[in-house]
């Protein structure tokens, strides 16, 4: 006579604990501004790295500009390159007294010796914030 097996077994357990992980990780992945934040954080830190780079390899001031109204960022110089924020994305940004152009732009002044005005761009999406910061003596850009 066969008996008739009750309950699932420990691999069955175990494949359907791994699908609902695999689940819930594809929803708070999709449910959070994250990546775009982060995205968007890298992003003004390479603008502001290569602005700092073209200053000391030319040997000349070079102004990084944010406009927080129509946002966009990038060298002043050169409109062509510059990059836009996406819409999720609130920034603010701190600079020097001198280098405020208007209540929505500001720059940062990147020397040929890689010193800089220092300041700091604040991205803020969903409640998370990402901070890139520039040291004004060293001019070195780190993202906080």
């Amino acid at each position: 006579m066969l008996r008739q097996q009750r309950g699932f077994s420990l691999i069955e357990l175990m494949l359907v604990l791994v699908i609902a992980a695999l689940m819930m990780g594809v929803a708070a992945s999709a449910l959070t501004e994250g990546p775009v934040l982060r995205k968007a954080a890298r992003e003004v830190a390479t603008s502001m790295r290569q602005a700092r780079s073209v200053a000391i390899l030319q040997r000349k001031e070079m102004v990084w500009t944010m406009d927080i109204s129509s946002r966009q960022f990038g060298l002043a110089s050169n409109k062509w390159e510059q990059r836009s924020l996406h819409t999720s994305i609130a920034a603010k940004i701190n600079t020097a007294k001198t280098e405020v152009v208007s209540a929505t732009q500001g720059n940062i002044r990147f020397y040929p010796d890689g010193s800089s005005t220092g300041g700091s761009v604040e991205l803020t999406a969903r409640g998370q914030t990402f901070k890139v910061n520039v040291e004004w003596i060293s001019g070195r850009i780190s993202l906080l």
